[in-house]
């Protein structure tokens, strides 16, 4: 059963990369499974109290980087926040706070993001679009991460 549900995190996760790249959106159901496979990893990992505990400190430091970018969009950019953040993105943010334990969050975030930055940078004049795929990016890095978890005992992410 495992096993399966690691197809179906990769499967899901070149999809959003792929909708999100071709498309520049991605499906609202493909995000809610991501959600809740994320979700559900974490959990076969943790017992529940730690599960809890990590998933509202991970989601509040996500709330604050969205209020952040909802204050930085309004003020300094003089957009609303949906032209420049995505809700594809947020929700993505979402999966990914409530995948892991709050240092591998952090961890993994972090480098999600300056990953998704520098190949942003690298194959800009290939996207078609002014704005960066940003969960495509980050689903990339997470399929990359995934693998090299489940392939090897060099990286656990679950380590709190």
């Amino acid at each position: 059963m495992l096993i399966f549900i690691k197809i179906m995190v990769l499967a899901i996760l070149i999809g959003i990369a792929y909708q999100d790249f071709k498309e520049r959106h991605v499906f609202l159901w493909v995000l809610i499974a991501v959600i809740l496979l994320f979700a559900g990893l974490h959990l076969n990992k943790t017992s529940f109290q730690q599960y809890l505990w990590h998933s509202i400190t991970n989601l509040v430091i996500i709330f604050g980087i969205i209020l952040t970018l909802f204050l930085y969009s309004k003020f300094k950019l003089k957009q609303s926040l949906h032209r420049t953040f995505g809700l594809g993105d947020i929700l993505f943010f979402i999966a990914i706070a409530l995948g892991f334990p709050t240092i591998s969050f952090i961890v993994l975030f972090s480098f999600s993001l300056f990953f998704s930055l520098i190949v942003y940078l690298l194959l800009k004049s290939r996207f078609n679009h002014k704005t960066v795929p940003l969960a495509g990016l980050q689903a990339l890095f997470f399929s990359l991460i995934f693998l090299l978890h489940w392939t090897s005992d060099f990286i656990n992410i679950y380590l709190y």
